[in-house]
């Protein structure tokens, strides 16, 4: 990465620090479920940036039938554009995940708004684009749990109107308890199903073993649910992504980063 490039990321990043916030008094945790969806319709639904002009679009469905399928466009209810994605699920302990799909939609136009549905049915989503240049706004909150801080502090990203949303790890805080991940994704579905959230893993994207009983990264559960980037069976972290021309890429600061690492040796390389 040349140094200019690098002054120009942080220069961005420095700039979500002016919308001023204030921590508000402590809350307690959430409380879950909330009213459940029809088991047709898409749930948890995000999206992430996916190359050159593309946008992923990720959901969970629970019927096995649920095709991975994204219609767009950029008029409300009208899709002139159809995507076909692919499939996956896992199972970890005593949970099994509903079906996850993933389907890259694009190309896309820059600083867009465009309207999609997924799997065929269900609610209409809009999502937008970020612009082709610069001035672009980053949010960047990690740790995010499941509490009532959360909820605070996404209304507050909200606010600020922003064009990526950067969340260097510590996502749903699940650790091993799998439904976690499920309650998370639907509370953040608000803001992460109209702007891409980029994401890396945190020492809570670790599971306890259930034979070792020692805390280890499952790459299975990460690569499925945000389709991260794998150096191997045990180091994972996001794919690189253009914004506006700057190249960002997000580092695991819980896997292996020093001279003899694989993630060193795939960044020098």
């Amino acid at each position: 990465m040349e140094p200019k490039l690098v002054l120009l990321v942080f220069t961005l990043i420095s700039a979500t620090a002016t919308c001023e916030y204030i921590r508000p008094p402590p809350r307690k945790t959430l409380h879950f479920p909330w009213d459940s969806k029809s088991s047709s319709h898409p749930q948890q639904v995000h999206i992430s940036l996916a190359g050159d002009k593309n946008m992923r679009v990720s959901w969970v469905s629970n019927e096995k039938s649920s095709q991975s399928m994204v219609e767009y466009g950029t008029s409300p209810g009208r899709y002139s554009n159809r995507s076909q994605g692919e499939s996956t699920s896992y199972s970890y302990l005593f949970y099994s995940s509903g079906k996850i799909h993933h389907t890259v939609i694009g190309p896309l136009e820059d600083n867009t708004v465009y309207y999609y549905r997924c799997g065929g049915e269900g609610p209409e989503y809009k999502l937008k684009t970020p612009p082709a240049e610069f001035p672009v706004m980053f949010a960047v909150a990690g740790d995010l749990g499941q509490t009532g801080w959360t909820k605070t502090t996404l209304d507050h990203i909200d606010r600020c109107k922003y064009d990526v949303h950067l969340l260097p790890g510590d996502l749903s805080y699940a650790d091993y308890v799998q439904h976690r991940w499920d309650t998370f994704a639907e509370l953040v579905e608000p803001l992460a199903s109209t702007r891409p959230w980029m994401v890396t893993q945190g020492n809570h994207e670790k599971g306890k073993h259930h034979v070792l009983l020692r805390m280890v990264f499952n790459p299975t559960i990460l690569d499925g649910r945000c389709h991260l980037r794998r150096v191997d069976q045990a180091q994972i972290f996001t794919i690189p992504f253009e914004v506006a021309g700057a190249h960002i890429i997000m580092l695991g600061s819980y896997t292996d980063y020093d001279e003899h690492s694989d993630q060193y040796n795939w960044l020098k390389g």
